[in-house]
């Protein structure tokens, strides 16, 4: 096995917002990056990617082993969801055992989306850049036909750059990576300091 996904997409599905990542992010997030890559992107969101009789947890371990990057969409209830941050976790592991977000390696495997200001955000997600979507997480069709959403496509199209080139510096796979000390939930207990870490000042 190797990687099948350049990006993973983690976010909160609660309603009336959760629609916004399949409806309004990821086309526009697809197209981009796509044309930025010079390929088709390939991209796993839970909603398409899991099946009816699916074992969840472990296809979003399998997902989540075999994508090259993350794009995880921040608001502070994402940093209060359980899953959401056994899912950033795994990979903020990843990184720490690669060595990236380091001074000698800056460069990490997670992109986020900013739809908040950001001040009830962990320390550390607050130092990690991020691209700003505050003006654009609006639910309704209506917004598509405002010049704010051409503005957002705009913001998209150049952070494509950025996110293109989170996929294309992402490490060699790693078949451990599978492994159960890999499946989120257990990243939580088996390295809860990589978890805490990331998390002091969410309080």
């Amino acid at each position: 096995m190797a990687y099948q996904y350049d990006l993973f997409i983690s976010y909160m599905h609660e309603e009336p917002m959760g629609s916004w990542v399949p409806d309004r992010l990821l086309p526009h997030l697809k197209t981009f990056v796509g044309n930025a890559l010079g390929r088709r992107v390939e991209v796993f969101v839970d909603r398409e990617g899991i099946h009816s009789g699916d074992n969840w947890p472990e296809r979003l371990h399998r997902a989540l082993a075999t994508s090259r990057c993350m794009v995880a969409v921040w608001h502070p209830l994402y940093f209060s969801s359980e899953w959401c941050r056994k899912e950033f976790g795994a990979m903020l592991l990843r990184e720490s055992r690669l060595g990236l977000r380091t001074v000698q390696r800056p460069g990490g495997l997670v992109a986020p989306v900013r739809v908040n200001d950001g001040e009830r955000f962990p320390a550390k997600a607050k130092a990690v850049q991020s691209v700003d979507c505050c003006r654009f997480w609006r639910d309704g069709e209506a917004f598509t036909r405002t010049e704010r959403y051409i503005e957002f496509q705009d913001v998209l199209e150049a952070w494509a750059a950025d996110v293109a080139a989170c996929v294309r510096n992402a490490p060699e796979w790693d078949a451990s990576w599978l492994l159960p000390e890999w499946l989120p939930a257990e990243v939580a207990e088996l390295h809860p300091q990589v978890i805490e870490d990331s998390f002091v000042g969410l309080e």
